[in-house]
């Protein structure tokens, strides 16, 4: 998880791994960020779950394409449907909404609502994927 918070006990800053030896007298390793809005110096320790940070922020901005990207396929679909006016249109568009965007949108919002079990998010997701697939398949074997 990519955060601020105090350095946990046992950690380089803390005194033990490869910091100073505890009670000899030197400081302890503690990386300070600049003060946030006139308040004094916190401890800074930045970790990410599931990889370094360097790796999460790519993970972030390859998300980032593919949900411009999604959008904006969905967005020729219904503009495609608005000049035809063809139901076959409207469908496909429907049908790569629920199965591109909306899950990508769903992933977000349940991985930032902390009291949503995996469960749900699951569901809500492979299910919007599914119903999508099956617009699809409706518009071009009906």
């Amino acid at each position: 998880m990519i955060g601020t918070h105090l350095p946990p006990s046992g950690s380089l800053a803390a005194g033990g791994g490869f910091g100073p030896a505890p009670g000899s007298g030197a400081p302890p390793l503690v990386v300070e960020a600049p003060p946030a809005s006139g308040s004094g110096l916190l401890p800074l320790v930045v970790d990410a779950t599931g990889g370094s940070p360097a790796l999460v922020a790519v993970v972030f901005g390859l998300l980032a394409v593919a949900s411009v990207l999604s959008v904006a396929v969905t967005y020729r679909f219904a503009r495609g449907y608005l000049r035809t006016g063809t139901r076959p249109l409207l469908l496909l568009a429907c049908g790569l909404f629920f199965l591109a965007p909306a899950p990508i949108f769903a992933r977000l919002v349940f991985a930032n609502a902390l009291a949503t079990p995996d469960a749900y998010r699951i569901l809500t997701t492979s299910g919007s994927e599914l119903f999508g697939l099956l617009l699809v398949l409706y518009t071009i074997y009906r």
